[in-house]
């Protein structure tokens, strides 16, 4: 099959032959809208195609754009007058004379940079062309399904971070209470209430315990976020464990929360590999473990009288080496 007319021929709007004067007109261009937008000269493609989120992100903030965008400087009506007849998405107008460029003119930067002359001319070949277009596609795609999958990464165990250890310190304390069914749910209640504050307090005791003998640092989380409702260590957990971790209705201004049991199992292995990461030893597992018994203990008068207590030895026992079970599976098949 035969090449298209290169005269109809373009790649991101900019046709495929250029004069030597057009191209270095383009290149000069372009660069000089990529400072005014980044703040910065080009760099490695790499590193500038990351950049071009700044303003191209699809799960962008509203007002973080807003902030963004009042801080680029408008175009010369020159510049505009040139670049603007190749039009998106080589371009992108954002109103007030401001012009945008990300990754199809950083990529069109870089063929600009490194095509070979033809005498007075430049020709992008086919091949040249459809490799661009399959990254500026390839780009656009990753960063459309980053959302689903940095979810899917958390659900799964494969989070850049770990989870926090007083949130599986939380989850912990949930399942030495048994609170695997709705009949033994922990009643999430408002912290404004004094029953919101008890039962807070009682199931975030262990997870704090827990947490403190791992010794790993909190970043400076405030008192204050220890709280069922709207607490960052509950919604750490429940991002990570999805439908493993329950939050359902129940009576009006309640909420119950609990581990299902059929998720007993898949949780306990998710929390001993989330752990697995960390630099701890089993024996400093154990010992948290036990602390966090130790503290539960302790607060249970707060659940008692409203009977949220269901613990039993046995079982916290039991709990305790399939946590550690898992803990060193984990392990061993990290050093693998």
């Amino acid at each position: 099959m035969k090449s298209a007319d290169t005269s109809t021929r373009s790649v991101f709007g900019v046709p495929a032959v250029l004069t030597q004067m057009e191209r270095s007109a383009l290149l000069s261009d372009l660069i000089a809208l990529w400072n005014t937008c980044y703040g910065s000269k080009i760099s490695d493609l790499q590193s500038d195609l990351d950049r071009c989120r700044h303003f191209f992100d699809p799960v962008a903030r509203g007002q973080s754009l807003r902030t963004r965008l009042s801080a680029v400087e408008p175009a010369s009506p020159d510049l505009r007058g040139r670049i603007t007849q190749y039009g998106q998405p080589l371009v992108t107008e954002a109103g007030e004379d401001v012009l945008l460029v990300g990754v199809e003119a950083r990529l069109m930067m870089e063929l600009l940079s490194t095509c070979q002359n033809e005498g007075n001319y430049i020709a992008l070949s086919d091949s040249t062309i459809e490799s661009a277009e399959r990254k500026a596609l390839s780009i656009y795609r990753q960063w459309a399904l980053h959302r689903l999958t940095q979810v899917i990464e958390l659900r799964s165990g494969r989070g850049k971070e770990p989870l926090q250890p007083v949130s599986v310190g939380l989850v912990l304390a949930l399942l030495v209470n048994r609170s695997t069914t709705m009949e033994r749910a922990v009643i999430q209640r408002h912290h404004d209430t004094q029953d919101g504050k008890d039962v807070d307090w009682a199931i975030h005791a262990g997870a704090e315990a827990f947490a403190s003998t791992i010794g790993i640092s909190r970043r400076g989380r405030s008192s204050g976020e220890q709280k069922l409702k709207g607490g960052w260590p509950l919604t750490e957990a429940r991002r990570r464990l999805a439908h493993r971790l329950l939050v359902e209705p129940g009576e009006p201004g309640e909420k119950l929360i609990f581990v299902p049991e059929i998720a007993v199992n898949d949780v306990i292995a998710l929390l001993g590999a989330e752990l697995a990461r960390r630099p701890i030893s089993e024996n400093t597992l154990k010992q948290a473990y036990d602390d966090l018994v130790a503290a539960f203990k302790a607060s249970t008068h707060a659940l008692a009288y409203r009977s949220m207590v269901f613990d039993r030895k046995a079982e916290t026992s039991d709990l305790k080496q399939r946590l550690l079970e898992s803990f060193t599976q984990a392990r061993h098949a990290a050093d693998q």
